[in-house]
């Protein structure tokens, strides 16, 4: 597109007095704000307040899309916790630095991580952050109670809903060991566990039971889940001792 083109474009856009949306990302490439009226449901649906879209074209669309990947997967996580869960994205958890790092681990390598402890050491607020730095990274993350995980196997199985492993990157499942166990649910958590083994997503399990005892439900399957998770840590909270000092 030629210079007059895109100055006639920009005069075009001026003159009907554009308004700002600091809700929606700026332009990736230089930072001006995106126009009031678009919702970003897709990569194409996002103007911006400048000439980036028509001078560079191609490089604009590459950027905007990988800025929408971020911006899309966050907020599709955010919605999939619980609205008690979504305070857990802006307080930072403090705890055991062997924690933090088994965490970190994950982040960096994905695989299957399994967290336990007693209630209210804080292992679901820990999950629900390591999962967000993913989707902030334009992974597709998802948060699943255990319950939750075993209705959509069902679902799936049923063929009333698409296959979770095709639409997700990183999957937490939370409190593992609370539901009924029944062979259906058996077969389908081995299976999503062998997947993440198989990097076919990264998955971070959290429960109060010790893996030896939550594994112990899946009988004659117990052993091999417990070789097919990469790294298992207590949490036991806050060191208050540290902290103190």
């Amino acid at each position: 597109m030629d210079r007059s083109k895109v100055e006639e474009i920009l005069k075009t856009l001026k003159a009907r007095g554009v308004e700002h949306d600091p809700e929606l990302p700026p332009c990736p490439l230089c930072g001006a704000p995106a126009l009031r009226g678009y919702d970003f449901r897709a990569p194409h649906r996002v103007e911006h307040d400048c000439e980036c879209a028509y001078r560079e074209p191609e490089r604009y669309m590459a950027e905007v899309g990988r800025v929408w990947r971020r911006w899309h997967w966050s907020r599709v996580y955010r919605e999939s916790l619980p609205p008690a869960y979504r305070g857990y994205l802006e307080r930072p958890w403090e705890g055991r630095r062997e924690v933090l790092e088994a965490v970190v681990g994950w982040q960096r390598d994905g695989g299957v991580l399994y967290l336990f402890g007693p209630p209210g050491t804080g292992k679901t607020h820990l999950a629900v952050r390591a999962a967000w730095g993913k989707a902030q990274e334009g992974k597709r993350a998802l948060f699943l109670s255990e319950w939750e995980f075993y209705e959509r196997a069902r679902l799936e199985a049923q063929a009333e809903a698409p296959r979770l492993l095709d639409q997700v990157d990183v999957l937490v499942l939370d409190d593992l060991g609370k539901a009924r166990l029944t062979p259906f649910a058996a077969e389908v958590l081995f299976g999503l566990v062998e997947a993440a083994h198989r990097k076919s997503l990264d998955l971070l399990l959290t429960s109060n039971y010790p893996p030896e005892e939550a594994a112990r439900r899946l009988g004659e399957n117990a052993e091999a889940l417990l070789s097919r998770v990469n790294r298992s840590v207590e949490v036991r909270g806050p060191d208050r001792r540290r902290r103190a000092g």
